[in-house]
């Protein structure tokens, strides 16, 4: 009696190997998928964050703008507020800087604070480039978003600020400034958006700053916007 030989046929060891080749490269493509999905679920929860941080420094400066101006290095005197004009994209005095509970000397309670876009290759932005590399993210691209902080509100020739990364990434920032005309008799007569400031304006009017617009884009998330209401006590800048 002859018996039939164990195992498996030629044909049916190639079906089983294509069948597992096919399920390794199935799941090969899935894990892919998650992980790709994963690292831009991060990225994208990183640069919310660091949004909603950027939020809430930029309005603590705002909503305590003072209408104070200063004095710069040059003894010159500079607007309150300074939109595009000089080396900054937005310079402003505030209030809100306590002191120390029992100082015998306490300084000044008011400041004047700058942000400007810096390179992010530059000296300034290596604490962006550090965080940025934790992410991942070896070769960035674009610019970090600086604030600047003066010691003093009258600068002398040596007043240097001290500078501090609110945004490690940013591709473009754009500022306005919305403002009010108001004419001699006090009469609201109009609206408009400027892109500078302080303005060139007629001696029977005033502007009237109402609220502040960034515009910026950022890697992953695209464009956003955020608008501030601009506290003010209804005299020229």
């Amino acid at each position: 009696m002859m018996h039939r030989p164990l195992g498996f046929t030629l044909l049916e060891v190639i079906v089983a190997v294509a069948i597992t080749a096919s399920i390794s490269v199935g799941s090969v493509q899935l894990l892919n998928t998650i992980i790709v999905a994963r690292d831009s679920t991060e990225a994208r929860s990183e640069q919310l964050v660091a949004l909603q941080r950027l939020n809430a420094v930029v309005s603590r400066d705002v909503e305590q703008f003072i209408n104070r101006p200063i004095l710069d290095e040059y003894g010159d005197e500079q607007s309150s507020l300074r939109l595009e004009d000089g080396d900054y994209l937005l310079e402003l005095t505030r209030t809100g800087w306590r002191n120390r509970p029992g100082i015998e000397n306490p300084r000044s309670e008011l400041q004047r604070i700058a942000y400007r876009l810096e390179s992010i290759d530059s000296d300034t932005c290596e604490a962006a480039r550090r965080r940025l590399a934790g992410w991942g993210i070896e070769e960035p691209e674009g610019d970090c978003l600086v604030r600047y902080v003066w010691p003093v509100l009258d600068r002398g020739y040596d007043s240097e600020p001290r500078s501090m990364v609110v945004l490690d990434q940013i591709d473009g920032l754009q500022i306005s400034l919305l403002a009010d005309t108001i004419s001699s008799d006090g009469e609201r007569t109009g609206s408009e958006w400027y892109s500078s400031w302080p303005v060139l304006q007629s001696s029977n009017e005033s502007v009237i700053p109402q609220g502040l617009r960034w515009e910026m884009t950022l890697p992953v998330i695209g464009d956003a916007t955020r608008l501030w209401v601009l506290p003010h006590d209804g005299e020229d800048l």
